[in-house]
């Protein structure tokens, strides 16, 4: 077991040491466009505009308070996001958007948290007054605004910060529910980097980053705050670019020497399918990518397989991909790992996982591993109905226990007792956190099946929607990605199957409708014995989907 390399109470500890100890090395690299755009920020960089930013909120009386960020990607995040860490200043981070659904979503989330302040930069600060201006409707906000030309010359003792205290409320991307408050402490995010370092094999100094957003817990811990808590490098660029042209994530690893990097399932798909043959990729070099970790939605054996065939003769290792498991619940990483150890898959028995029973066969589903559970946490795997401990070849709901868990939801005691205080039957001195998601344990090693409010009973059966969403985008005309959702809808007393399946715009306009829902239904009964009641196809975009684009099913079976 490798040694941690840090021993610190708070975030903030480490990167004042950074800033004493190597105060010329490379903190943060931003690279909004060509590699000639780039900036830079070396620890002594950040720490003194760090402190300014500090010493700016507490004179403005923040400490202790709620303020929101919504920064477009770049340094600014960064800087203001460690300021709230040190000031003791209570950070929302949030999506800048010009979608006004989207923005309506803030507009909840900001009212809320009842945040006092929210932190942008001058320009962002017009463009949303102006958006602001059409979406509250009469609604009055006693927030202020704080942007790059607010300054002080005053010299402010900062106050003192406890690991017990809320250090940020990350705002859960609400594709099952409302969006939820997930209140973060300081002792948290500590725990969460050594769990992350123990996990992915860390070590002091290491360059991470990538494409993912800064606001999303995914690349907040992992991609950002992970190497500057060991002395790193962070490297990242606007997620735009990678959608646009996903070349340039790979490209980003090979010139910075990226050791791990972090996308969701999509990401991979994205690349295999848009990153074209004719592409000029000759000074691509991926050996460097020890840790390419695949979380935050479904793992597929098959987009990795892909991704390592069309990848592997630019230096990309298959034994790099790092399936894993996390949340913001549990601050974010729960299990991955270890360091090269690949994709690994049980084929399990369709009829008996339908009854919640793990049964090994020779065709079936496949379920890939998420990793070794992190010894950070108790996990146990529980009968969501009868609250007792399952069998070891049962499917139950995922519990957890342990000091990444965050401290629960803001202003919702309700769901903070029946989600962060649940208790086994057997055992009442324990707490522990309800998941909501499904899975089993092999050998230490944790599988995730579904998430229970998304488990399909259609005619006597448990379906897991993401196996038949996978055998749609296996339809040669489908979009692919998450351009399909499986879901039921009420008719009457009865509950029926539908799905949307997002077709590629090169093909929707010749191929007959018809033929394409035909062809889809068939493909579908052929692997999974059940047809849809209701097929819709459609062009891109239609799935209505959350901030981190994941699909919210609920939302879909209104559009059939």
């Amino acid at each position: 077991m490798q040694k941690q390399l840090t021993n610190t109470t708070l975030f903030m500890d480490a990167i004042r040491k950074y800033a004493e100890v190597q105060p010329d090395h490379l903190a943060c690299v931003f690279q909004p466009r060509a590699i000639d755009t780039a900036q830079q920020l070396s620890y002594q960089q950040l720490y003194q505009q760090i402190e300014a930013r500090s010493q700016l909120m507490v004179s403005l009386g923040y400490h202790n308070k709620v303020v929101a960020l919504l920064y477009p990607s770049g340094l600014d995040f960064v800087i203001n996001f460690l300021a709230c860490l040190n000031s003791g200043v209570i950070a929302v981070p949030l999506n800048v958007t010009r979608n006004a659904k989207q923005l309506e979503r803030t507009i909840d989330i900001i009212e809320n948290a009842n945040v006092c302040a929210i932190l942008t930069t001058e320009d962002t600060k017009i463009q949303l007054c102006d958006q602001l201006q059409e979406i509250v409707d009469g609604r009055k906000h006693n927030f202020a605004w704080l942007t790059e030309q607010n300054e002080t010359t005053l010299s402010q003792s900062l106050s003192v910060v406890k690991a017990s205290d809320i250090a940020f409320i990350q705002y859960t991307s609400g594709s099952t529910s409302s969006p939820k408050g997930v209140m973060v402490s300081h002792s948290n995010i500590v725990d969460n980097m050594k769990a992350i370092e123990l996990s992915c094999g860390l070590q002091k100094g290491v360059v991470l980053g990538g494409w993912l957003p800064q606001f999303h817990d995914m690349g907040l811990i992992g991609h950002m705050l992970s190497p500057l808590y060991l002395g790193g490098t962070y490297i990242f660029m606007p997620p735009m670019n990678f959608i646009q042209r996903p070349s340039r994530w790979l490209q980003l690893i090979s010139h910075y020497r990226i050791f791990c990097s972090a996308a969701p399932n999509f990401g991979y798909e994205h690349c295999v399918k848009l990153i074209s043959d004719r592409e000029d990729l000759t000074d691509l070099d991926l050996s460097c990518w020890k840790v390419a970790l695949n979380g935050s939605e479904p793992v597929s054996a098959k987009t990795m397989a892909a991704f390592a065939q069309k990848f592997s003769p630019y230096g990309f290792n298959v034994q790099s991909f790092f399936p894993s498991y996390g949340m913001a619940e549990t601050t974010l990483l729960v299990s991955g790992g270890p360091l090269q150890s690949g994709i690994s898959v049980l084929n399990l028995d369709k009829d008996s996982l339908s009854k919640g029973l793990v049964t090994q066969a020779q065709v079936g589903v496949d379920i890939v591993c998420c990793g070794e559970i992190s010894p950070h946490f108790t996990l146990k795997i529980v009968d969501p109905d009868t609250l007792q401990e399952c069998s070891k070849n049962q499917v139950g709901e995922i519990w957890l226990n342990g000091d990444s868990v965050a401290q629960g939801y803001l202003n919702n005691p309700v769901r903070t007792k029946t989600d962060f205080q649940a208790m086994l039957a057997s055992d009442n001195a324990k707490q522990y956190l309800r998941t909501g998601d499904l899975g089993f344990v092999v050998n230490n090693q944790l599988y995730v099946t579904g998430r229970i409010k998304e488990v399909l009973i259609i005619r006597g059966r448990n379906l897991y929607p993401y196996d038949i969403e996978r055998t749609c985008n296996s339809y040669p005309y489908a979009n692919g990605g998450n351009g399909t959702s499986v879901f039921t809808y009420q008719c009457g007393t009865e509950t029926k199957l539908g799905a949307i399946v997002e077709i590629n715009k090169r093909f929707l306009a010749t191929i007959d409708e018809q033929v394409m829902t035909q062809d889809i239904n068939a493909l579908v009964f052929a692997q999974h014995e059940i047809s849809f009641d209701k097929l819709l196809v459609t062009r891109p975009g239609t799935i209505p989907k959350t901030t981190s684009g994941k699909v919210k099913r609920a939302a879909c079976a209104t559009l059939i």
